[in-house]
């Protein structure tokens, strides 16, 4: 599967709002993102994060599931919200384009079957509004 390796140099401060879930049991994960869409959470942001942490071992296991905005330091957190930091480091970076969610949940199923070395600590997804058919994942390596 094509995707190449990158070094994120600076962190990035996020605010948002999050969910314990697991790849079992991905409900928690449609509800959260049906919450975004109901209430137009992130409706004035041009990117939204999609962030895979706190894992309880490897994709198998539970984690917690947070959606973003970039917020940064200093800067109020709306109530209700909880902060979040993706942190620099090396990632594997995909692609997924076509019609979403479904060409982004058949990259994750790819990625699992592929023997990338993981952190299981921090993988996210960026998500634009300006290419709402592209959705760009990030693997902690």
């Amino acid at each position: 599967m094509d995707h190449e390796i990158i070094d994120v140099a600076a962190p990035v401060e996020l605010a948002g709002i999050e969910t314990r879930a697991s790849n079992e049991d991905a409900r928690p994960i449609g509800t959260l993102w049906g919450r975004v869409r109901q209430e137009g959470l992130f409706a004035g942001s041009d990117r939204i994060y999609a962030v895979y942490c706190e894992y309880e071992g490897d994709h198998t296991q539970r984690y917690t599931f947070f959606i973003g905005c970039p917020a940064p330091a200093g800067e109020e957190t709306p109530e209700g919200f909880v902060r979040r930091t993706l942190p620099a480091g090396r990632f594997a970076r995909f692609v997924a384009e076509g019609e979403q969610p479904a060409a982004m949940m058949q990259t994750w199923m790819k990625i699992w079957g592929l023997s990338l070395s993981r952190r299981y600590e921090t993988d996210y997804e960026i998500h634009s509004a300006a290419e709402p058919s592209r959705v760009e994942i990030y693997v902690g390596v």
